[in-house]
């Protein structure tokens, strides 16, 4: 399950000190965890696929907006 799957890429992550991949895969298990607890579900696989597109969307979104606006803080 992707779930699963998710928690060992952080575990290895983490012992890589790969901090970039680290942050992302906090930010979709964070995704997953809030969808859930709303919902009062358990997500199947093609439900976080989802959900990691629409974060996905997201960020892209908001980073035409931050090169639009200068913001290069943002950006990092």
């Amino acid at each position: 399950m992707l779930k699963e799957k998710l928690l060992e890429d952080l575990k290895n992550c983490m012992k890589e000190k790969n901090i970039v991949r680290k942050n992302v895969i906090q930010m979709v298990r964070a995704a997953i965890l809030q969808v859930e607890k709303d919902k009062q579900v358990t997500l199947d696989d093609n439900q976080i696929i989802d959900i990691i597109a629409k974060e996905s969307k997201k960020r892209k979104d908001s980073l035409a907006d931050y090169e639009k606006s200068g913001r290069q803080d943002l950006i990092n």
